[in-house]
């Protein structure tokens, strides 16, 4: 982010010096400073805050004007004046002309030197300028580093712990994926890095955030050797609730790659995380504003492996009886049984999640099992009738 003139007035001894004129030019940006002892403007560029006595113009108010827009067409970024030395304040053909501009006008106060004021703002746009060239070169090594082109498990760990990511223990990364646009402005970041370390606090993480066209998370333990799946997926809902809260129309979808041990595989693991969000929301409808886990998914992926021809012949092998009465009754029983395998056989979750009384699941319940013929606790039909309700989702049976 630039370095505004509003910002220079919030630092440490510029914050003493008052905007007198030019207040809706307080967004240009500023690349040098300097301090005038000329009416001399040749040398004036584009971004440049110049310092001044004005001792060159006191008496002129020609002079005054001119520098004003001379300065402004060059596209400077602000003229700061020292007062009670030769202006008791400010000229008001210098304040009319700088507001007409938009070009900020600052008084300095008598007790603050020009130089004090030269080094502070130089030392303020050095460390910003190598701020926000670390962050270029940071974000040129993680898209690097996840478009494959790091393979030396070496050089891969020294920069990482260059930028602070020790990847000592296990760990797992998230893709957070914006609804609608990348994720973007002073708000949104604020508010998401946040979110992550009240995560970090609340289920005793590690969270070292990645910023490219979407938030990428790279998931550590603070202190065991190893993560625990379920405060990981606790994590990521977590977040998900929170931004959707505050940014409704930009909520955000997640993605959970299988955990690992080695830094080397941070690639594989960032991978599976946008693999699992991909293959989430062509899986589900409504998929938006979910987690998906690579690990939970794992059969889905080698389901899709295989040809269409296969998978219906399965589905039709399983669950046909169920997809028949659907389309003849217009009722959701393929999806009634997918719930509540979900929720383990309870009947009760399963008519909360699907918004319906119990005795309507119930009834639900009784009709799949007369017609598949079906035991829910015969572990084998069980496990035949969940694949083929992924082989459901895969072929879009299932609403």
């Amino acid at each position: 982010m630039h370095f505004t003139v509003s910002k220079a007035l919030n630092i440490k001894l510029f914050e003493r010096c008052q905007l007198v004129a030019g207040k809706d030019g307080l967004n240009r940006t500023i690349r040098s400073v300097s301090i005038m002892d000329t009416v001399d403007t040749r040398g004036l560029k584009n971004g440049d805050l110049l310092l001044t006595t004005g001792f060159v113009f006191k008496d002129d108010t020609d002079k005054q004007i001119q520098l004003i827009q001379e300065m402004a067409n060059r596209g400077c970024a602000g003229l700061a004046i020292k007062v009670k030395r030769f202006f008791s304040t400010t000229p008001e053909a210098m304040r009319a002309e700088a507001d007409r501009l938009h070009f900020p006008l600052i008084e300095i106060p008598y007790d603050i030197s020009l130089s004090d004021l030269l080094v502070l703002v130089t030392r303020e746009i050095f460390n910003r300028e190598n701020f926000f060239n670390d962050q270029k070169r940071k974000k040129e090594f993680f898209t690097e580093l996840f478009s494959g082109g790091f393979t030396n498990k070496d050089a891969i760990i020294n920069q990482l712990a260059e930028y602070g990511v020790f990847l000592n223990n296990s760990f797992a990364v998230m893709y957070c994926l914006q609804k609608n646009s990348p994720v973007s402005g002073t708000t949104n970041s604020d508010m998401f890095l946040s979110l992550i370390s009240e995560i970090e606090t609340k289920y005793d993480l590690k969270m070292y955030v990645v910023k490219l066209d979407h938030y990428i998370i790279i998931i550590q333990p603070q202190d065991s050797l190893s993560l625990e799946r379920q405060s990981v997926k606790e994590a990521a809902n977590y977040l998900v609730d929170k931004y959707q809260k505050q940014f409704p129309d930009t909520g955000i979808t997640i993605g959970i790659g299988n955990y690992k041990e080695e830094a080397v595989h941070l690639i594989s693991s960032y991978i599976e995380a946008r693999n699992a969000i991909e293959l989430g929301l062509q899986l589900n409808n409504d998929g938006i504003g979910k987690v998906y886990e690579y690990t939970a998914m794992e059969p889905d992926f080698l389901l899709r492996e295989l040809p269409d021809s296969i998978l219906n012949n399965f589905l039709s092998s399983a669950l046909n009886p169920l997809i028949k009465y659907d389309e003849q009754n217009d009722t959701e029983l393929l999806k009634t049984l997918e719930v509540f395998l979900q929720c383990r056989g309870k009947i009760e979750d399963t008519a909360r999640s699907l918004f319906l009384h119990r005795n309507t699941v119930k009834f639900r319940i009784t009709r799949i099992e007369e017609l598949l013929k079906v035991d829910f606790k015969n572990g084998e039909e069980l496990f035949r009738l969940q694949l083929g309700l992924r082989a459901a989702r895969l072929l879009h049976k299932i609403k």
